[in-house]
């Protein structure tokens, strides 16, 4: 059973997962303080780095971390494969991650690699908001790897207890999928047009 099929069937029967932040309000409070000097990045200075967050206050972003599990993953443990359902949004507190079209789990046969994403990037967002999500790529931890998720009942859970929240967190999801269709519909012309070039050259 996939990690997210095993997250979705927990939170699905109200179970505890055990592995939420869940970070207590004194302990974030002082990691977000100027005068912790904490050895390593606390939650709160890496999601007030990341972009598309820019718009949480402080506040907001400690209540969302309430939403969020944190799972480690070892090198070339696969997080998802290409066809499965997808029911979390993830982003990458520690580590990388390779993405693979066609990747059948054997290091002579890899698959295609697509792309290798790093800390504080974040992948998986359609199988958040789309109903029936098939995962597109397989995604494969490129080293020892810690990732904080948010799937679907937490999602819901959020909307229902932080709406405002929630409708935020919504809002900047749909830009980061408006933002990459765009890119993509960018390079499907720029590849058009290549193929358009060639073929005029033969």
């Amino acid at each position: 059973m996939s990690y997210e099929k095993e997250m979705m069937d927990k939170l699905g029967r109200g179970e505890s997962t055990g592995d939420r932040l869940d970070i207590p309000i004194l302990k974030y409070l002082w990691d977000a303080s100027p005068l912790s000097f904490m050895a390593k990045e606390s939650y709160h200075e890496f999601f007030k780095k990341i972009t598309f967050l820019n718009s949480f206050s402080d506040n907001e972003v400690r209540l969302f971390t309430k939403y969020l599990h944190r799972r480690e993953f070892m090198t070339n443990e696969t997080i998802f494969k290409q066809g499965d359902s997808g029911y979390g949004f993830y982003f990458i507190f520690n580590g990388a991650v390779n993405i693979y079209a066609n990747y059948n789990n054997q290091p002579e046969e890899q698959g295609d690699f697509i792309i290798r994403l790093e800390k504080r990037q974040y992948f998986g967002e359609m199988g958040l908001l789309e109903e029936f999500n098939r995962r597109s790529a397989t995604i494969v931890a490129a080293e020892n790897t810690i990732l904080l998720g948010l799937f679907k009942p937490d999602l819901d859970l959020m909307l229902e207890t932080h709406p405002v929240l929630g409708a935020k967190f919504l809002r900047e999801t749909a830009l980061i999928m408006a933002n990459r269709m765009g890119q993509l519909t960018r390079e499907i012309v720029g590849l058009k047009k290549k193929v358009k070039e060639l073929e005029q050259r033969v």
